[in-house]
């Protein structure tokens, strides 16, 4: 039998996102997403995720959106937590100019 792509699963996920919770804040949304992209520290994306946070969690499809925003390479906020090109946010504890040494 042949594997499913990406492309087909991401595609089948996003069915559901018309049963979501933030399905009428799209400018809602979109302003807690800038918020979310522009805090420069670990401290301040953790409190630009508690108000989608809070609308995530009482989300019927909670998981279809996470495995659409892994599935996606999405980068933003999905299912209540901060992504970044697919994967959970996470890593980004350094400021984006530092640069790593060693």
């Amino acid at each position: 039998m042949r594997g499913v792509s990406r492309e087909v699963l991401a595609r089948d996920a996003a069915w559901s996102l018309a049963d979501g919770s933030c399905k009428d804040l799209t400018i809602e949304w979109a302003r807690w997403e800038a918020t979310y992209v522009a805090s420069a520290t670990a401290a301040a994306r953790q409190t630009a995720l508690v108000e989608p946070a809070a609308v995530c969690a009482a989300c019927p499809i909670v998981s279809e959106c996470a495995d659409l925003a892994e599935l996606s390479g999405y980068t933003g906020i999905a299912a209540g937590q901060g992504y970044r090109n697919g994967r959970l946010d996470h890593a980004r504890q350094r400021h984006p100019n530092q640069r790593r040494t060693a």
